[in-house]
């Protein structure tokens, strides 16, 4: 099996990062081929058609910048500003026109280095915050969170070039271990969270609001969880006690928390085992159990929901641990490369209150969109997309076909006559995002879906009938197959096909799929006439994969 590659490039000598890293990934079981661009072609790499960083179609890119490397040697941050902003734009433009995830970590500059200062430090990730597939990243951070006080190293800079420690080079290492490793998992989405001495010291029931310990340690979790909640992660209130006692301190010092309770999205404050609270938020939410980690105090809490449900992440901050450093040390909570439609998952998840109570009462999907204005768009996927078709399929286990991973869509869209898709979601509440992708292959007068994930979000509102009914328009074609495996948690797409579809025989193109019939799949043919979807606006452009379409 060919290895994906982990290509980097650095405004200065990065020779000592290499073998470091190659074993962080064997280390984490995620062995990549490491490449290194010549010194100091950072921005080259970026802007080069034909560069190691465009040619990486597999794994991930990472560039490591000093600023301090961009000044001519003069006045404080001489010839700075252009080198930042010709930075900037080759970023984003690689940006969007390539699919594999790059990380651009900002290192230290040596001290008292004519660099162009904390500003131009602190307007980067502004600057490139919300362009997909793409994340900016304070090396600082790491530094912090594994104790490197040790950076520099003047005399290998001088020597040599190599501006940093062993120790320094080490932490960049297991870093960027950890970026590779959140874009090979299934991401957790929501954060239940205690309340009674994990978001404030103190048992609410038992004290006045005004008597509880918001600062120390406690303020430090809601400051991170703060974070974890603008990267998008939803978070939800599940903890044992009086409910009315929580609510009292988030309408009394909520102001003073950081945390409202408006970025709560969900509640379950009860007596009830934490298991059954958190199966009840998976429920609401409808998510899986395996897509929550819990935060809370109490051991035997935690040993109850690890338990009862293996699949959630369990992170126990009882007073003899480190609260800020267990959340910085859980790499489930990772996530560099958020999409808009992360950013925007809590308005999302609030909306759907407003949505519940508009749909109650209608009778069908037809009359359900009715009444909630829903409009469908499907169109040929940019490159730009990428990122999301990736994450779409990396995260949904309901309604997908099982037939691919994210780290599969570079392979199928090299193929002759591939083609990716995508569908977006909005109605008088808000706008979903990209709720919906398909890769497809055009074989002959066939089109066959390769694979193809929608969020869960949108199941029955009418997206998948929208999707294949526009790929089918496009293509000019009456029918689909489409390539289906059971995992035991598909279900929902599976019901989708036996309602829509019909079994298919085996075509040439399917014989050649040894592997695939060793993992048990199946083929359906879906019937463009048969399919009903509310108002679906068509975009016929092909957007960037050349038309390999029909």
């Amino acid at each position: 099996m060919t290895r994906p590659s982990l290509t980097l490039a650095a405004t200065f000598t990065a020779d000592p990062l290499l073998p470091l890293l190659r074993d962080a990934l064997e280390h984490i079981e995620a062995p990549h081929r490491v490449e290194s661009a010549p010194y100091g072609q950072l921005v080259e790499q970026l802007a080069s058609p034909a560069g190691l960083f465009a040619r990486n179609t597999d794994g991930v890119n990472v560039g490591l910048v000093r600023l301090a490397d961009w000044t001519d040697g003069g006045a404080r941050g001489a010839a700075a500003p252009d080198r930042v902003a010709a930075f900037v734009a080759a970023a984003r433009e690689f940006a969007a026109g390539r699919g594999t995830p790059t990380a651009l970590v900002v290192c230290p500059d040596p001290p008292g280095a004519q660099g162009p200062g904390p500003g131009a430090l602190a307007r980067l990730p502004a600057r490139l915050r919300d362009v997909p597939g793409l994340a900016v990243i304070d090396a600082a951070d790491w530094f912090t969170a594994y104790g490197c006080w040790n950076v520099h190293d003047p005399h290998g800079a001088q020597i040599a070039g190599v501006p940093y420690t062993d120790e320094a080079f080490a932490a960049l290492a297991v870093g960027l271990a950890r970026v590779v490793h959140s874009t090979l998992i299934r991401p957790r989405t929501v954060i239940a969270v205690d309340c009674d001495y994990t978001l404030w010291g103190g048992a609410c029931g038992d004290a006045a609001p005004e008597d509880l310990d918001l600062g120390g340690r406690y303020l430090a979790v809601r400051h991170l969880l703060r974070q974890k909640c603008d990267e998008g992660f939803v978070l939800a209130l599940c903890g044992r006690g009086d409910e009315a006692g929580v609510e009292r301190v988030f309408a009394e010092r909520g102001r003073e928390m950081v945390l409202e309770r408006e970025h709560f999205v969900a509640s379950r404050v009860n007596w009830k085992p934490t298991s059954q609270n958190i199966a009840s938020l998976a429920e609401e939410l409808r998510l899986g159990p395996d897509s929550f980690v819990l935060l809370d105090d109490d051991p035997y809490v935690c040993a109850e929901v690890a338990e009862t449900l293996p699949g959630v992440t369990v992170l126990h901050v009882g007073p003899e641990t480190d609260p800020p450093a267990v959340l910085r040390h859980a790499w489930e909570l990772d996530r560099f490369f958020a999409t808009p439609e992360d950013r925007s998952r809590n308005d999302t998840y609030r909306a759907d209150a407003l949505r519940r109570e508009a749909a109650d009462g209608a009778a069908d999907t037809a009359r359900l969109n009715e009444r909630l204005g829903t409009v469908v768009v499907v169109r040929r996927a940019a490159p730009s997309d990428l990122p999301r078709i990736s994450q779409l399929l990396a995260r949904t286990n309901q309604f997908a076909s099982g037939t691919a991973d994210g780290a599969d869509v570079p392979a199928l869209l090299a193929w002759q006559g591939a083609d990716a898709w995508v569908a977006t979601l909005r109605d008088r509440f808000g706008d979903y995002g990209t709720v919906a992708t398909a890769v497809t292959a055009r074989l002959g007068e066939e089109v066959h879906v390769e694979c193809f994930a929608m969020s869960c979000r949108a199941m029955d509102r009418g997206v998948a009938e929208s999707l294949f009914a526009a790929i089918a328009d496009r293509a000019g074609v009456p029918r689909l197959t489409v390539r289906f495996r059971e995992t035991g948690r598909n279900g929902p797409a599976l019901g989708f096909l036996r309602t829509h579809a019909w079994p298919a025989a085996a075509t040439a193109h399917d014989a050649g799929h040894d592997a695939d019939d060793a993992r048990g799949e199946r083929l359906f043919v879906v019937g463009a006439a048969a399919l009903t979807a509310p108002p679906a606006e068509l975009s016929a452009a092909a957007l960037g994969f050349g038309g390999r379409g029909g």
